[in-house]
């Protein structure tokens, strides 16, 4: 059930008008409460919010626990708390073409990223503000590995629950954040704590060990360009497409470090289907 609910009061014939061509069902309500998201158990709450939203409605939306999707539409863009942006799809509406709007909300309505987001906490909306979901895999560019790491600086992230796969020896070089628990060291040199890359098998069942005793919440594996050059490209993507399986089940953040210029556009084109790209500029902190 689709719940929609006009916050200023003046847009119910918008909205209508918005709907009805999708041929979804839905419910207009004339007020919002608890009571009424209860009752209702929607799976998806269209809000238009015009300005500033009123702050008993502010409280429905910070819960902890959201069991629908929040999308929130709006004329200009609005004053709400971050917890409440980072966790909805928003909607712009264009008063003079109501088509365009309605795809926008077709695309907001068929999204699975932020659906997926159900636990709203610090966490949670640290990781989206910096573009990441759970349930999801990303792939970047190996310039990003930096921004990655500085991420786990930060008191939003519990790094014991945090996985970083990587050819270089990461926790050398920052012991503060990386140690045993949550690092895991491929390289081709021998000695005590280190992961061959012919044994990917040993390495993707270490991972996947982890995402499914619910040990780790957040992975970032940097590893593929060592890895075709003990296998076969389509041997190390099966072995990837084994993890972005585990991590889509148990809903995971899964970042995949690749390099394009290490395979073929097709290649490229192949492992990131059904992934999406994390190129941030910088890490966002929350607001205080």
């Amino acid at each position: 059930m689709i719940l929609v609910y006009d916050g200023s009061g003046s847009e119910e014939e918008m909205l209508r008008e918005l709907m009805v061509p999708t041929g979804m069902e839905f419910k207009l309500l004339k007020k919002l409460s608890v009571r009424v998201l209860e009752e209702a158990s929607p799976t998806t709450l269209i809000y238009f919010v015009d300005g500033e939203m009123p702050s008993e409605d502010e409280k429905l939306f910070l819960t902890e626990r959201r069991e629908f999707l929040l999308i929130l539409m709006y004329r200009s863009v609005p004053e709400v708390n971050e917890r409440i942006k980072y966790s909805s799809e928003l909607v712009p509406v264009d008063p003079d073409n109501i088509d365009e709007t309605r795809d926008r909300l077709r695309k907001a309505l068929s999204s699975h990223t932020v659906r997926k987001l159900r636990t709203i906490n610090d966490t949670t909306i640290y990781l989206a503000k910096n573009g990441l979901y759970p349930g999801n895999t990303y792939f970047t560019n190996p310039d990003n590995t930096g921004l990655f790491t500085s991420m786990l600086i930060s008191k939003h992230i519990d790094r014991d629950r945090s996985l970083v796969v990587s050819r270089f020896n990461l926790r050398m070089e920052m012991p503060e954040i990386l140690n045993d628990r949550n690092f895991i060291w491929v390289t081709d040199s021998i000695g005590a704590q280190r992961n061959r890359p012919v044994n990917i098998t040993f390495i993707v069942d270490t991972i996947i060990k982890r995402i499914n005793e619910g040990s780790t919440y957040l992975i970032f594996i940097d590893i593929f360009d060592l890895m075709i050059v003990y296998h076969s490209f389509y041997d190390v993507a099966r072995s990837f497409e084994l993890i972005k399986s585990a991590a889509m089940e148990k809903e995971v953040y899964l970042i995949l470090v690749l390099g394009e210029e290490s395979m073929d556009h097709i290649q490229f084109g192949q492992i990131t289907r059904y992934c999406y790209e994390w190129s941030p500029r910088k890490i966002n902190e929350l607001e205080r």
